[in-house]
């Protein structure tokens, strides 16, 4: 079934999309739909993805297609942005954003600005997404202060329970833990997500490359 916005305008905007993933507990509470925006002025050192820097990457999507694959994703109880930076592309976001919440779906969301800079208005358009926000996690990842935090990378990174939805948690994210990551793997390609070391990434993809290679002898 194609899901139609309000509006065909809305709908033709166009998202530069990095990946999608259906995740469980790692990007938010519960069983998610996570889209990584592709595009970061950020750049920040040491960060796990950097393959979403790039603005001229990723694939281009309409409202509709992305609305569509959310549709078709089981038993999510939420949608999470991350990126690359969700609020480069805030104009085009709204009507996704606005389609996410009517169907009773929770939004969390990653953003290397300060939420004081996003609700006094300097981020051009991301103050009229905050009202439809669960969660939002700020700030820039700092290498040097990084640690093993629920949904964060670095402690300057805070969470804002903007709805009561999952205020219950605040709690949990109060305490410095074990960091989790959960990994998928298909017949070609493994992917990696939640909060991690690039180190261990790469100490993960030679044991897969390892692996491969010792079942091709």
């Amino acid at each position: 079934m194609i899901l139609r916005m309000s509006s065909n305008k809305e709908a033709e905007r166009k998202l530069r999309i990095g990946k999608c993933l259906i995740s469980t507990g790692v990007n938010g509470p519960g069983r998610r739909f996570v889209i990584w925006f592709q595009g970061c002025h950020f750049r920040c050192e040491g960060c796990f993805n950097p393959g979403f820097f790039d603005e001229d990457k990723g694939v281009l999507m309409t409202v509709d297609e992305i609305a569509t694959h959310i549709n078709s994703a089981p038993d999510i109880e939420g949608v999470t942005f991350t990126g690359g930076e969700p609020f480069l592309q805030a104009k085009e976001l709204l009507p996704l954003v606005t389609w996410i919440k009517s169907k009773g779906l929770s939004l969390v969301c990653y953003t290397g600005y300060l939420f004081e800079d996003i609700f006094k208005g300097s981020v051009p358009y991301a103050k009229g997404i905050l009202g439809w926000i669960d969660i939002l996690i700020d700030g820039r990842f700092k290498k040097d202060e990084q640690a093993p935090l629920v949904w964060r990378g670095s402690i300057n990174q805070r969470i804002y329970f903007l709805t009561d939805k999952y205020k219950n948690l605040e709690p949990l994210t109060l305490k410095e833990g074990t960091r989790e990551v959960e990994v998928q793997v298909g017949n070609n390609w493994a992917i990696m997500t939640g909060i991690f070391e690039v180190g261990m990434w790469e100490k993960l993809k030679r044991k897969i490359d390892r692996l491969e290679k010792s079942q091709d002898l």
